[in-house]
């Protein structure tokens, strides 16, 4: 009986012994810094990106053969799930537009301007909330029903924009499959020459071909264009290096 007393007091006191030391454990463990959750969770915290629909409003933009597609509404929904995407990683977006307009005033129309007024009023806007980056969505169309593809543009002003535009364009060929064109510097893009911030420019697709035309009237095929840009911004913000050998 001595000996079983004994070991029942040396039982109870192991107990008390692991309780306080879990007391302890819970009391002086130090959360890790959230700032590293958040680098974790969300890699673009921090981050403000614009993100440009292209033209919007009675500025339709380019039109498929059966007049089915319309430029502007592609450019806008595939910039609205783009945003959703940057936003969920935890970057804050501007957008020029999140709905069926443009950036002209009334009168532009009575001065015959409103094209003008409407592009230089887009690089207002950008310029005076100075993002990190900006990416304009446009579609492509020629009088040549063959070419298809979709394809990333940029100036010379910024280096980043260069790298981008390659990340951006290698992800739309892994996601898509597409397309073979590569980046191609251009200085003749008003928009993402004259904004204070690098910037890239991308042709989701030509409407002008009857294939493609129906691919971005497709709600999979937006989101997927959209998930290609996004992951290639991933990428950019990552740190990946990259080397550029553009189309001319």
């Amino acid at each position: 009986m001595g000996q079983r007393g004994r070991y029942t007091v040396t039982r109870k006191g192991i107990g008390w012994i692991l309780a306080f030391a879990l007391l302890v454990v819970l009391f002086t463990y130090e959360a890790p810094d959230r700032s590293s959750w958040t680098a974790w969770s969300l890699p673009l915290a921090g981050t403000v990106i614009a993100i440009d629909a292209g033209h919007g409003g009675k500025d339709g933009g380019a039109t498929s053969a059966t007049g089915e597609v319309v430029e502007k509404d592609v450019t806008l929904a595939i910039s609205m799930y783009l945003r959703d995407f940057l936003q969920q990683s935890g970057a804050y977006v501007i957008m020029t537009r999140e709905e069926d307009k443009d950036l002209a005033s009334p009168e532009a129309d009575a001065n015959r301007k409103r094209k003008s007024e409407d592009i230089r009023n887009r690089v207002k806007l950008v310029n005076e909330n100075t993002p990190d980056f900006l990416i304009s969505i446009h579609v492509n169309s020629i009088p040549s029903p063959k070419w298809s593809g979709a394809q990333t543009f940029y100036s010379p002003g910024f280096k980043k924009s260069a790298e981008m535009s390659y990340l951006i364009q290698d992800e739309i060929k892994r996601v898509i499959g597409n397309t073979d064109r590569v980046p191609k510097l251009t200085n003749n893009v008003f928009l993402i020459r004259e904004v204070a911030c690098p910037a890239v420019l991308v042709e989701v697709g030509f409407v002008s071909n009857t294939q493609e035309a129906k691919q971005l009237q497709s709600v999979d095929y937006q989101k997927a264009m959209a998930n290609a840009i996004y992951q290639g911004i991933l990428r950019q913000y990552s740190g990946e290096k990259v080397s550029v050998t553009p189309e001319s």
